[in-house]
């Protein structure tokens, strides 16, 4: 994720400097950028998920009983796995669908940049199962 936001950064600083000190623009740094934070967001949501640090309102489950609090966070993560499953099944389409056709400036596949969705929506899955599995395990020692 470093990686990815140290690109961002320097190559829309070197926009901003080519474009207004050297007075010559960059053609393909824009186009880096942005996808670059495609990639960026798809692997931060799952990152997110994995330290469980996503906005949440959980004022109504916290008032619940401790058991049906761990029934609805296991539904929670059960519901976040299959929507990582949806992003990974139509994002390997689109992307197939989508490598024949080049990016403007860095002439790459532009299903390369839609391949953000199937990995963003696997990580997804692998973290949500996680913490399903360790939500499994805190309730089976609770109940010891």
């Amino acid at each position: 994720m470093y990686l990815l936001v140290a690109v961002m950064v320097i190559s829309t600083f070197a926009q901003v400097f080519f474009r207004y000190v050297v007075f010559y623009s960059i053609p393909w740094s824009e186009e880096l950028s942005r996808y670059a934070l495609v990639w960026l967001s798809a692997i931060g949501a799952s990152y997110g998920i994995k330290r469980n640090v996503h906005v949440a309102v959980d004022a109504i489950v916290e008032a619940l009983p401790a058991e049906i609090q761990s029934l609805v966070a296991k539904i929670n993560y059960f519901l976040i796995a299959c929507f990582g499953l949806v992003l990974l099944i139509y994002g390997v389409k689109v992307s197939k669908l989508n490598m024949g056709q080049l990016s403007p400036s860095l002439h790459i596949p532009i299903g390369l940049v839609y391949a953000a969705m199937p990995v963003g929506g696997l990580l997804i899955i692998i973290h949500a199962l996680a913490l399903l599995s360790v939500s499994q395990e805190a309730q089976e020692e609770v109940e010891a």
